[in-house]
């Protein structure tokens, strides 16, 4: 089709290295998603309704770097790029000392806590059934059985009644939450607590809360009770079933890390101890139709590490 051009030639302007607000704007999302709080804490407004920069000089600096960079977001710590110069200050920050560039931002902004999409994709990460699938159209998203907006395929008829029929969606169910469908009247149960982007009518700033139905999800969220089913499942079948193993293995997967000697003590008497628990409350005559206990047990500590501090937050 013919076009103006008008759409290129404002493109053009926005990023000829001119334009007094672009590069800030962008440097000040970047710090933001780093640090949980931007150099302007207003990050959709720049006018004179927002707030202003707490630290001018350092935003037009990162700013001017990012445009003679070639407005380069990513690369090695190093080269010639705004955002490994930013997440290498503060590395040096935590470990080494407490840089000028650093001590301008990092006094005033929260905890940094995992948005949404990533508690969802962190928890498919550790149970192992994560999918790399890329682009194509979205996962869709449904109803079920008790009214929670779930992925899936609705199959309601024209009166939303909900029917007997059944879509698999097979690898599709366990994409990155970015594929997964955004719809504002059906928001997905899993992330809505974790102060998901509200969609009336944009998001320019997510809140950040810690509130109860988040504790409440991770105990009883049906996606959270069979993933840490899956994630024991796949450190019985690495590991074994010695529990110590167990508990170092699940360890490194849900934190990266190793545990401490008291935290494999702490979660080796959980395992035996609600493995008894389990073992007693099951009946005789279910011992061959049910899980072995000690794997329910494993499976009830992989969901409690889902819920601690430490998978929720980034430190």
């Amino acid at each position: 089709m013919p076009t103006s051009g008008r759409r290129l030639a404002y493109a053009k302007h926005l990023t000829d290295g001119r334009h007094p607000l672009l590069a800030r704007v962008l440097v000040n999302r970047i710090w933001l998603h780093h640090f949980g709080k931007g150099i302007v804490a207003t990050p959709g407004d720049f006018g004179y309704l927002g707030e202003k920069p707490s630290h001018p000089e350092l935003l037009d600096w990162l700013a001017s770097r990012f445009v003679t960079d070639g407005w380069q977001l990513n690369g090695s710590i190093g080269c010639c790029s705004v955002q490994p110069f930013i997440v290498s200050s503060r590395f040096a920050n935590r470990t080494l000392t407490r840089s000028t560039l650093i001590i301008a931002c990092s006094a005033e902004c929260p905890y940094d806590v995992l948005e949404a999409e990533a508690i969802r994709d962190n928890i498919l990460a550790c149970s192992g059934a994560l999918s790399d699938k890329m682009l194509g159209p979205p996962t869709p998203v449904a109803v079920d059985d008790v009214g929670q907006i779930v992925v899936g395929v609705d199959s309601r008829d024209s009166a939303g009644r909900p029917t007997d029929k059944f879509v698999a969606l097979g690898e599709d169910e366990f994409r990155r939450s970015v594929y997964v469908q955004v719809r504002r009247s059906m928001p997905l149960g899993m992330l809505e607590p974790f102060d998901m982007a509200t969609l009336a009518p944009n998001c320019e700033l997510r809140p950040v809360s810690t509130v109860a139905p988040q504790a409440l999800l991770m105990m009883n969220n049906e996606l959270v009770i069979r993933e840490a089913s899956r994630f024991a499942e796949r450190i019985r079948s690495q590991i074994g079933d010695d529990p110590m193993a167990q508990v170092t293995s699940a360890w490194w997967i849900a934190f990266g890390r190793a545990p401490i000697s008291e935290q494999v003590s702490g979660g080796v008497a959980f395992l035996s101890r609600q493995t008894s628990q389990i073992a007693e409350r099951i009946p005789a005559d279910q011992v061959a139709k049910e899980l072995p206990a000690a794997q329910q047990a494993l499976a009830s500590f992989c969901q409690a590490l889902f819920s601690v501090n430490g998978f929720l937050y980034v430190d």
